[in-house]
């Protein structure tokens, strides 16, 4: 139903009265408040995460008729939209003027580090809704992070913590003794999730068949939950350290797995948090932000600026292969960095040469931002294939600046 436009009547009263006068926070005051108009955007989000074009459009109509003019402007081309694809792109500078304001309890930003080189939304906190996919990759993206954010993913029981791909649930893989492997979760706040309805494998073996496009296991365990639901346990024979298990996870009844890859160097010890109070932090300097801290320093001749691209990409692969997915992110991210400056200081370079900088930087910073998330969600198939893009474009990089002669 059509919502009744009274907000401009309204206004237009105010402003010709003479006997009132009102200062520009009180005239802001009038008007639709900010968390009526995210809840009527959040209309539009979920329909598009719903592939529905159709709400989607109706949604956007209502959410024109309250939205503030600066909003207005972008929500009225997104309705001249003819398809789905269209009326995605166009929704995306909307989604991202929002996702920059400050937001009111129960919304939450996210961010797709896929689509259309990054893109920003609004949604009801909660796991991932991807409105620029929708089915296709309904939960890519993280919840409440800008690109390259992380939340607080340290273990609770000693073990390796992931990311779930719906952004909301933390899976913290654990080995506490030979031949036990054990699964806690926790939600978006680091609650403890029951896993009593969830179920699973914990594979040891599995090998690709290139007729299937597919890995098969070859040895996999039940996972069953504790009594109590606080995690899920797979017994495996003839595992000694170091020890390689991947969990395949259902989270819900006839929902498809998701995918975790955990490498154990060591049991899994659980330490004993040690409870503090706020007078502790008293006197600690000022935090300094996270993407503050693990800025690289860039050299001045573009070469040298090259040779430390690469050798980020060899401490990424160092992490794949012992299965730190989570520290991923710290070279990934400063090699974007680097990248981003190798690009401006490419300047001078012949136009082909410069050409082939452009184009594999754009590739590097992509597959940067997809490290960081698939090292956050544990999964080592995905994780494989984002390397395969930042490698491609460390290779051009060193064609271009022929580091090879360098070694």
């Amino acid at each position: 139903m059509t919502k009744p436009v009274v907000y401009t009547f309204c206004f237009t009263l105010l402003l010709v009265d003479p006997s009132i006068s009102l200062t520009a926070q009180e005239v802001q005051a009038q008007s639709v408040d900010f968390e009526a108009q995210l809840a009527e955007y959040v209309q539009v989000q979920e329909a598009l995460a719903a592939d529905d074009f159709a709400t989607a459009k109706l949604e956007l109509q209502e959410f024109t008729e309250i939205a503030e003019s600066s909003l207005q402007v972008q929500a009225i081309e997104a309705l001249a939209a003819e398809n789905i694809e269209d009326f995605r792109a166009k929704f995306k500078p909307l989604s991202e003027l929002l996702a920059e304001q400050t937001l009111p309890a129960g919304f939450a930003r996210a961010y797709c580090p896929m689509y259309d080189s990054g893109s920003a939304w609004v949604q009801r906190d909660g796991p991932v809704r991807n409105p620029y996919y929708g089915a296709f990759m309904l939960t890519c993206g993280v919840v409440d992070a800008a690109a390259g954010a992380h939340m607080d993913h340290s273990p609770r029981y000693g073990g390796t913590v992931f990311m779930a791909p719906d952004s909301f649930h933390h899976i913290e893989g654990t080995y506490p003794e030979p031949g036990i492997f054990r699964i806690y979760a926790s939600d978006n706040y680091r609650e403890p999730v029951n896993v009593s309805g969830w179920t699973g494998r914990a594979v040891t073996e599995e090998v690709y068949d290139e007729a299937t496009d597919e890995f098969l296991e070859v040895a996999a365990y039940d996972l069953v939950s504790s009594p109590d639901g606080a995690f899920l346990e797979a017994l495996i024979p003839n595992s000694d350290i170091p020890a390689e298990v991947t969990a395949k996870v259902i989270f819900e009844e006839d929902f498809p797995f998701e995918r975790f890859d955990f490498i154990f160097g060591e049991l899994s010890v659980e330490v004993s948090s040690t409870s503090t109070t706020s007078a502790d932090y008293a006197d600690a300097p000022e935090a300094i932000p996270l993407a503050a801290r693990i800025l690289p320093d860039v050299p001045e001749d573009p070469r040298d600026i090259a040779s430390q691209i690469a050798s980020r990409g060899v401490q990424i692969s160092e992490m794949i292969s012992r299965g730190a997915f989570t520290e991923i992110f710290i070279p990934a991210l400063q090699a974007k960095e680097l990248a981003l400056a190798l690009d401006q200081a490419s300047e001078g370079l012949p136009l082909s040469a410069r050409n082939e900088i452009r184009i594999a930087v754009r590739h590097l910073v992509r597959a940067a931002y997809l490290l960081d998330w698939y090292g956050d969600l544990g999964n080592r198939n995905d994780v494989d294939s984002a390397y395969g893009i930042f490698e491609t474009a460390v290779i051009s990089i060193d064609s271009v600046y022929a580091l090879s002669d360098r070694r």
